[in-house]
């Protein structure tokens, strides 16, 4: 019976044309508000890649989107549902279905599904648009299949509760009010109590949040399934007066749904009482894996934790893929209260700390979870020296947060472990540098200060150089190689990071994904050095069609080979090396500056220039798989027109059809 019921209630709102605009208005809100918040995504994409972070579009683009789905099913819900009970009641049919042979579980569990999976069937164009940003983003589908869970038990709950509230009266409007006050009062309750409060526990945002993030816990599953209960079981109360039937078939009908209800009802609660982390959809970053696999020998990680259940699984979960990937990883537990000397000496402040010893080095992790890991495996991983000097005092890029500023690849390469100070070109350079940098400096050094930085790469110094098109006499005294006057012109002015790849030894496996090219605007063809001297390890080369333009670029281009214009290639960047030296020059330094820094593989380059000249193969991907954007603009745009024009033009079309097909029958 439940199967030709359920058949009917889906022909009542399915066949209508208030699902048909519902699921219009619903996909055109997010589809709006999804687009909106990518516009916002493009433009901060380059300081999140800047500074590294963690989130990507599965934080900062899918789970909003989802969070208003599910807003906006918490009053569509209402709408579909508040005439499955009264609307019965009121056209006289309600008193026939309950003395009919359909038991009332099968018609309570009927008109619940039949509210429940038009709902769903609402939020379908929603997630296919979500599905279809994968063209050119990296979805996280485990994650998406969590929050997927999250909004079918929202869905449920909320069809419950529209269904008790209509079973209450005989005026579907009256049903809706009272539905979508209860289900704001949920979603809203964390917002005006206190977290210690009693009422914090009927708050559905939190609950529906840890889902949204892909965590499914214990504690959450059981408020859902409690709360549904409790709706399903007042809705049985209220039709079981209105029921007329022998007092046997009542008896056993309402003895059965509450020892269901009731056992539901005891598994939630055994649930609440003892919380545990049932699921986490949280992947191991590309970034994490690569660092992993750069270690050498044996990693140990001393957990210390005393004997609590909850703490000790929570870092099982975070340590045990990391040890399927890397066999040679071992998890240790140490007791802070057996061992509070220990503790004390190793300076262990609280529960649940980590203390990682690998190759020869140690690193304390005070955060569970994988961006504090990547940070300590990083900090492990970089040989040498941590210290590099940047040249200051001839008008060198400053060290800040200004556009102008290099503060954001400071900031990178502290995730590394290395630490970037200023020193006067005057001053002695320290034999701890692991090397020199030096940015863009607007005047030519003095010549004592060029030979001290001769004399230090004489001794096996490492030079980052980024060149401006100023103190070319300096650069050619130091390394020989020379600049062409004027900036290159080119209709492609990129270069790729694979080439890089070769001259840093790095395996396919560690060197992961292609990196995007790096953008090189305006940059100074170098012309590489004479005789012996250095050896060139890599060149990386302009497009064929560049050339250094000296002149205006208003009118028609002309190319006057008296004025020093060549055609291309033209070496963008060099890397020389003699026995222990090694000297990077990049024909630019706008790509590490804080404007471009984050910008395509910018950061990429950048970083792989200083594991050549540390000889580290560190990791130079992002922190997040699902930072990048990769599609061109007219797939954007075609998203776009779908999603926001023809996709509920389409549903809102089958809506007004359906009136007018109805209005002429």
């Amino acid at each position: 019976m439940i199967p030709h019921l359920l058949k009917q209630e889906l022909r009542q709102r399915l066949f209508t044309p208030a699902w048909w605009l519902l699921s219009a208005g619903t996909w055109l809100v997010c589809a709006w508000l999804l687009f909106a918040q990518l516009q916002v995504y493009q433009e901060i994409q380059p300081q999140l890649r800047g500074r590294g972070s963690s989130l990507g579009v599965n934080d900062l683009l899918i789970s909003p989107t989802i969070n208003t789905l599910a807003m906006l099913l918490l009053v569509v819900t209402p709408l579909l549902g508040m005439s499955a009970i009264a609307g019965e009641r009121r056209a006289g049919r309600l008193s026939a279905l309950l003395a009919s042979p359909v038991s009332l579980p099968q018609l309570m569990l009927g008109k619940w599904l039949g509210v429940a999976l038009p709902v769903l069937l609402t939020a379908t164009p929603v997630l296919g648009m979500l599905a279809s940003l994968s063209a050119g983003m990296h979805l996280d589908w485990r994650r998406l299949s969590v929050a997927l869970l999250g909004l079918l038990l929202l869905t449920g709950l909320a069809s419950a509760v529209s269904l008790f509230f209509s079973a209450l009266t005989r005026q579907p409007a009256g049903a809706f009010a009272s539905s979508l006050a209860l289900l704001g009062f949920l979603w809203l309750a964390d917002s005006f109590v206190r977290p210690d409060s009693g009422i914090h526990w009927l708050a559905l945002a939190p609950r529906l949040g840890h889902l949204l993030q892909g965590a499914v816990l214990s504690d959450d599953l059981g408020y859902f399934l409690t709360l549904t209960a409790a709706a399903l079981l007042l809705t049985f109360m209220v039709l079981l007066r209105e029921r007329e039937a022998p007092p046997r078939r009542v008896l056993r009908e309402a003895l059965a749904t509450l020892l269901l209800l009731a056992g539901v009802s005891g598994v939630a609660s055994l649930s609440q009482a003892h919380r545990h982390s049932l699921y986490r959809a949280e992947p191991l970053p590309r970034a994490l894996l690569e660092t992993l696999q750069a270690l050498q020998g044996p990693v140990t990680v001393n957990a210390w934790a005393p004997e609590l259940p909850l703490l000790r699984a929570r870092i099982e979960k975070l340590i045990r893929p990391l040890q399927e990937y890397h066999p040679a990883l071992e998890l240790r537990w140490n007791d802070p209260q057996r061992e509070p000397r220990l503790a004390r000496e190793l300076g262990i402040t609280h529960n649940g700390e980590l203390r990682i010893e690998a190759m020869g080095r140690s690193q304390r992790v005070t955060r569970l979870d994988y961006p504090a890991l990547l940070r300590a495996f990083r900090h492990i991983t970089r040989r040498g020296e941590p210290w590099i000097v940047a040249l200051n005092g001839h008008g060198e890029a400053p060290l800040d947060d200004t556009p102008r500023g290099l503060g954001h690849w400071v900031a990178a390469l502290g995730e590394y472990g290395y630490r970037v100070v200023e020193l006067d070109p005057e001053s002695p350079i320290p034999d701890n540098a692991a090397l020199a940098l030096v940015a863009a400096p607007q005047r030519e050094f003095p010549p004592g200060a060029t030979q001290r930085l001769r004399e230090w790469l004489k001794d096996g110094g490492r030079l980052l150089w980024l060149h401006e098109g100023t103190a070319d006499h300096t650069l050619e005294a130091l390394t020989g190689v020379a600049a062409l006057a004027g900036t290159l012109v080119s209709p492609v002015r990129h270069t790729g990071l694979s080439p890089l790849q070769q001259a840093l030894a790095i395996p396919p496996a560690l060197a992961g994904e292609a990196a995007p090219p790096a953008i090189l605007d305006g940059a100074h063809a170098l012309l590489p050095p004479e005789g012996d001297k250095w050896e060139v390890a890599l060149q990386l080369d302009s497009d064929a069609h560049a050339w250094n333009e000296t002149g205006s670029l208003q009118g028609r281009v002309r190319r006057d080979p008296l004025r020093g214009e060549r055609a291309g290639p033209h070496a963008l960047a060099l890397l020389l090396r003699k026995g222990e030296r090694r000297v990077a020059v990049l024909g630019d330094s706008d790509l590490a500056r804080n404007g471009l820094f984050g910008r395509d593989g910018n950061r990429a380059l950048l970083l792989g220039l200083v594991n050549w000249l540390t000889d580290n193969r560190l990791s130079t991907a992002e922190a997040a798989d699902d930072i990048h954007i990769d599609w061109s603009p007219a797939t954007g745009a075609l998203l776009a027109l779908f999603h926001l024009l023809l996709g509920p033009a389409l549903l809102a079309g089958g809506g007004i059809w359906l009136q007018r097909r109805r209005r002429r029958g």
